[in-house]
């Protein structure tokens, strides 16, 4: 998967469980200060990445990814093997 399929993702999923409208998503967009969505939302969205794109986000981790690009980041190294199953 490259990083255009999975910003792809990432924006469908926002506008699956989120209600955001995908042409409003770019890498640059902060959850909560963009589209204000609530910690509740965040955590349900991180279960689902983790499910679609068979990797491990783990919660310290999680916390740290305040945009789009954060995430898309985070699922294109441990999609590469860069980074451990902890996140690390």
């Amino acid at each position: 998967m490259n990083r255009a399929e999975i910003l792809a993702e990432l924006k469908k999923m926002l506008a699956e469980f989120g209600g955001i409208d995908p042409e409003q998503v770019d890498e640059q967009t902060a959850f909560v200060a963009d589209l204000g969505l609530d910690s509740l939302v965040l955590v349900r969205m991180t279960v689902i990445a983790e499910e679609r794109f068979a990797v491990r986000i783990p919660d310290e981790v999680a916390w740290e990814l305040h945009t789009v690009g954060a995430v898309l980041n985070h699922v294109e190294q441990a999609l590469a093997g860069q980074i451990g199953a902890g996140g690390e």
